[in-house]
């Protein structure tokens, strides 16, 4: 009899374990789901975080472009251009950038500035000449030589160290300022037909290089009437980033 009762007991206890078991098993279950989905959403998101922090920007062009480059005070000309190609005043442009331009002057034409050249490629030789040459115009006005050099610097370059050199960059302003008797002056970025070349001349493949307080960065003055071929996807990028040559190049490298 004592038996029969012991077993009774093992028997009501096993079948209450099973029934335990049985009610708290959806729950261990949902438990673990929860757990395991919320794993894998934390491991998502680590994922698409370091993706999105890993992702560079996608640029036009690459550091190595013949139109991207660079000639300044620190990266000075390594080969001058020899595939020039003659404007209809004389002067020279590498021959790629001959049909930008046209464009660009035609479509100046069109929104009613007649567009004259100043200056457009330049050898080593002929910026040595110009240095000589301006230098001594102050010497004549009776500045001392270390005056007059520095103040034909505030608007020349040391020769090999010049864009012209490269034959992309011109010297552009609207004639009937010229013919007024302005030149290379700051205040020709005020004018309308300088606030147009802003606007417009990335459309063209070009860019205003020294642009106004990127001084630091370009080593040269404001210069509104200098425009420099990049090519048109880069000229519009720069423009709409607000980025110099330089900052542009240095973006592409990172």
């Amino acid at each position: 009899m004592a038996k029969k009762l012991f077993f009774g007991l093992i028997l009501c206890f096993i079948a209450f374990s099973i029934v335990f078991y049985v009610q708290k098993k959806p729950e261990l279950v949902s438990h673990q789901t929860s757990d395991s989905s919320a794993m894998i959403s934390s491991s998502e998101t680590r994922d698409n975080e370091t993706t999105s922090t890993s992702e560079k920007p996608i640029y036009p062009g690459r550091a190595d472009d013949w139109e991207l480059l660079v000639v300044n005070e620190k990266h000075k000309i390594k080969e001058e251009p020899t595939d020039l190609k003659e404007l209809p005043n004389g002067m020279q442009i590498d021959s790629r950038i001959f049909d930008s331009y046209e464009a660009l002057n035609k479509a100046a034409k069109k929104a009613g500035f007649d567009l004259t050249i100043i200056s457009a490629y330049r050898s080593v030789a002929e910026q040595e000449s110009i240095v000589a040459r301006d230098t001594q115009s102050y010497l004549d006005q009776g500045f001392s030589e270390e005056e007059s050099k520095k103040r034909a610097m505030e608007y020349l370059t040391v020769p090999g160290l010049s864009e012209h050199h490269t034959g992309l960059a011109m010297d552009v302003l609207e004639e009937d300022w010229y013919n007024d008797g302005n030149m290379l002056e700051e205040e020709f970025g005020e004018t309308k037909a300088g606030k147009w070349l802003d606007e417009n001349v990335c459309h063209y493949g070009f860019v205003i290089r020294y642009q106004k307080g990127k001084e630091k960065i370009t080593g040269i003055n404001y210069e509104p009437w200098h425009i420099r071929y990049v090519g048109k996807e880069n000229a519009e990028y720069m423009k709409d980033h607000d980025l110099v040559l330089e900052e542009y190049v240095e973006q592409i490298k990172k």
